[in-house]
């Protein structure tokens, strides 16, 4: 045991002894009251504040940032759960026995985040930081906690291309939520509409628009918004409706791409006119 410790002496004794000097030099600075020496410490010790304090802040933002896409996550997560529940409450009762057909479906959500967005008023797009190294494919829905944003058009390893609702290139099968009508969406350059609707269909301000299970290209209910307005009520043997979007599509930020599998009861019916061009 002695010869260990003369062997530790012998091989690190000068880091012994500074470290003894520097315990030395602390304890007589502690001691010490004259004017330069006071000066000195306050200089140490404001400057180990303010270090400690930065490297707080770093931590606490990289904290607050993680945060903050765990609860979108949840809120976009809750959306999903909350207009499921929407659809079993208002299923008839034919719809709610042909709930044990199972399905063929799954979904998953994948964070994503806007890096650029185009300023056409007639084919609205924006441009998100993740691409087909996760998996991302066209057609796939965009949302957020509020509804659906759009579905992704074109993509590389690293990026995709969305086009929102308001693009006059995509065109959806929604359906009113209360009364189960169903019309195609669009966007005409100045708002969402649901054009050629029978006068005979139950349709009322305020009714929620989802995206229809019939739909081969989002085949999950989605929120899409609101009926706003009513035309031609009075009139001709058609409505149209103008739908007011529950996204707001200025301060789409932080989204989720919706992962999913297609549904094999879609696939011999094309409802969608998702053109690609």
């Amino acid at each position: 045991m002695l010869r260990l410790l003369n062997k530790i002496w012998f091989n690190y004794k000068e880091y012994f002894v500074l470290i003894i000097l520097l315990l030395v030099s602390l304890f007589l600075i502690s001691k010490n009251d004259h004017n330069s020496v006071k000066n000195f410490k306050s200089f140490v010790f404001g400057s180990f504040s303010v270090v400690t304090s930065v490297i707080s802040d770093i931590v606490l933002v990289s904290d607050i940032r993680s945060e903050n896409e765990r609860l979108r996550r949840i809120n976009s997560e809750l959306m999903l759960e909350v207009n499921k529940l929407r659809e079993y409450g208002i299923e008839n009762e034919e719809l709610k026995n042909m709930l044990g057909f199972q399905d063929t479906f799954n979904l998953s959500l994948i964070p994503a985040k806007v890096i650029s967005r185009s300023f056409s008023t007639l084919q609205e797009t924006i441009t998100i930081n993740i691409g087909e190294k996760v998996g991302i494919k066209p057609g796939f829905p965009v949302v957020n906690g509020e509804g659906l944003i759009g579905v992704v058009y074109n993509i590389a390893d690293d990026y995709a291309i969305v086009r929102t609702l308001r693009n006059i290139n995509l065109k959806l099968v929604v359906r009113d939520q209360r009364s189960r009508f169903e019309g195609i969406l669009r966007w005409n350059g100045d708002y969402l509409t649901v054009t050629n609707l029978p006068k005979t269909a139950d349709i009322q301000l305020g009714d929620r628009i989802i995206t229809s299970e019939m739909s081969s290209l989002i085949n999950t209910p989605l929120p899409v918004g609101i009926v706003a307005e009513i035309l031609n009520p009075e009139k001709g043997i058609f409505n149209d409706l103008i739908i007011k979007p529950i996204v707001d599509f200025v301060r789409v930020d932080n989204l989720f791409v919706l992962n999913r599998i297609q549904s094999k009861k879609k696939d011999q019916l094309e409802l969608n006119y998702f053109i690609r061009k």
